[in-house]
Parts: structure tokens; sequence; C-alpha cells
């Protein structure tokens, strides 16, 4: 499909298999509900990606991982823009957004960018720092999920910071007993260390022997953590399954989320855990995200980077302390409300149209 005739378009590295993948499909999706002619401009075509609503249009770009791929679709994306002249171009994460900052040099369209993960560690490097801060200059505004990443960035570039949509149509929080299982569901990479939480896992359960790890998932780190997992001698005590798109039906009577990152942007899977009403634990990671949101000790516990003896510890308090996990998990779902789509979208809408 070629995109035309659109008021916003967004450009994405994919469709599928990610937070910013996710979050554009909401926002595309309530845009378009608001009569918004969306469409989405994406560079890889990849199985199983999210649904769109009807009415958004979809163009996939040159296909490639190679140095003459970025050329061409720099210039494909300078081309979709001049069809699209009165639209206003969204474009998500690093590489993205450095290539369409090019791409839309002497071009009408607005241009917002944004961030999605931690950029000192996503992106980074004295070079790339040097040349991504003097393109951001040049877009219209730099949208960033959390103030420690848009602090990253100098006064010279345009930007405010919007906290990610939590999605549509979750369930409704669980109300009973819990099942004595510890939850996580993200992408299985080394950025998530979840070795962490299976080493952490490992001392809980030499109190809690009746409790059981779910991990939902795909990615490159499974094959690893099954073999700690043996290792550990907790193998029949964990079971890794692939990601699920409606995973939260599966996970809401659990006992406890837990993520463990070195550093995220901020995590859907986290607030989604807290909009079902989950108690949630996440380390206090760059570039802020968990902090932007919970509270440590009243809708959520937070814990430092990198300790399993801590992250154990808050495990403890959740399985033991009465009361707790109803505590949290009660105050974990206001987010529903805070940070329902047609807010976020409102925030995005100002952003677009300045």
């Amino acid at each position: 499909m070629t995109l035309e005739n659109r008021d916003i378009i967004f450009v994405s590295n994919a469709l599928a298999n990610g937070g910013a993948a996710r979050v554009i499909c909401v926002l595309a999706a309530e845009f378009n509900a608001r009569g918004k002619r969306v469409g989405i401009a994406v560079y890889n075509d990849f199985d199983g990606e999210y649904a769109l609503a009807d009415g958004i249009q979809k163009e996939y770009g040159p296909q490639g991982s190679d140095t003459a791929t970025k050329g061409r679709r720099i210039a494909w994306l300078r081309a979709v823009a001049k069809r699209n002249s009165s639209a206003c171009i969204i474009a998500f994460e690093y590489f993205v957004n450095m290539q369409a900052v090019i791409a839309l040099a002497g071009l009408p369209n607005r241009l917002v960018i944004s961030e999605r993960n931690d950029p000192a560690r996503v992106g980074s490097g004295k070079k790339t720092d040097w040349l991504r801060e003097r393109l951001y200059r040049h877009a219209d505004m730099l949208v960033c999920q959390t103030d420690e990443a848009a602090a990253y960035f100098s006064d010279k570039v345009k930007k405010t910071v919007i906290l990610n949509p939590v999605k549509e149509g979750l369930p409704i929080p669980f109300v009973g007993k819990r099942r004595n299982t510890v939850v996580c569901f993200c992408r299985l990479n080394k950025q998530k260390n979840l070795e962490m939480l299976l080493r952490a896992f490992a001392i809980f359960l030499q109190i809690h022997s009746d409790w059981t790890l779910e991990i939902y998932g795909d990615g490159s780190e499974r094959n690893s953590l099954m073999s700690l997992a043996s290792d550990l001698g907790i193998k029949d005590k964990i079971v890794i399954n692939h990601g699920l798109q409606d995973v939260h039906n599966y996970v809401r009577d659990a006992g406890m989320f837990v993520l463990p990152s070195d550093y995220e942007g901020l995590s859907n899977s986290m607030l989604e855990a807290m909009a079902i009403g989950m108690p949630v634990i996440c380390t206090d990671c760059p570039c802020g995200g968990a902090r932007m949101v919970i509270r440590d000790g009243e809708n959520g516990l937070l814990v430092p980077v990198g300790s399993e003896n801590e992250l154990e510890a808050a495990m403890e308090r959740i399985a033991d302390e009465n009361g707790l996990a109803e505590k949290l998990g009660t105050a974990a779902a206001n987010v529903r409300k805070k940070l329902a789509v047609g807010e976020i979208a409102d925030e995005w809408i100002r952003v677009v149209a300045q």
C-alpha cells in the first residue's frame, strides 16, 4: 500500500515484538478513532505484527540491513513525506529519528521524533552522540518517556516528556487468593537481566518451596536462561513460555510481577502488570521509567539494579507481609486512569498540532 492523503504518519523500524511498535499501534488506533487519517511507514516486514485498526494505512520501505539500504530508506522516507506534504511525521527510535531528520530536510512536514529507550545506553557513543544531538536540533519536537532521558539532550533540542499509554482491553484487576507464582513478561534479551531474576528466585525458593516462576517472551536469551535454571537446580520450578499478546489473561492472578532490567525507557509490561492490579517489583534502572510511575512501598517496590539479594528480599516481602500484595496491587491499578490512552493521546495531539 502507498501512503497518501495522511494527516499523521508514524515511522517505525517494525510493528512486531517491541514496546515502541506497541505504543505506535495504540496511538495510531486512537488518532484514527478521532478522525485523523493515519499511516505507518515501516522499515521491516516481520511475522507477528500487532494488529492495526481499520483505516490505518501501512507502507513498507526497502528491506535489508546494509549501508546501501539505509540510503534507500532515507530516499523512501523523503518520497513518503513529499506525497503527504501536510502530514506530521512521527519517528520512533534513535536511528529512525536520525534518518527521518535527514530525509525531511527542507520539506514542510512537521517532524516529531521520539526516544524509546535509555539514550545513554542505546545509540550512545562519542560519534553517535555528537551526530544525534546535532540532527535532533532540526526536529520540531523530541518526545522522551522520562525526565532523565530528556535531560540527556541539550536545551538546543526542543523536547518534552510523555509517558506511555496503558493499552485498552486489559482484564480487570484480580480479586481473591493469588497463585504462588512469580511472573515476568518481556523480551528475552540481556537488557532485561532475567538471569538476576532466576538467581534471586533460587534463593527465594529455599524458604518458599511451593512457589513457581513463569516467564513469557521471545528472544536470544531463552537457551541461556534454561541452562542457568538447570545449573541452579530449579528447572522444575520454572516455565519459559513464548510471548503472548493476551498474556495478561494468564497471569492476572499470579502472586507478583518482577522486572529486573538493567535499563529501560518506560516498560509497557510493567505498566500493564500494574494496570491489572498485580503487585510489582522493578529495578530502579536508568533512564528512570520505573520511578516515574512507582512510588516505592505504595504502588510497587523498587530495588537497585543488579542486586539479586535485594530483589529476593522484596519478593519475600510480597509473599510474607500480610496485606502488602493487596495494598500494592490496588494502588497500582490506578495507572489505568492516569495513563489511559485518551489522556496520553491528548498530549501527543498537542505536540503534533504545535
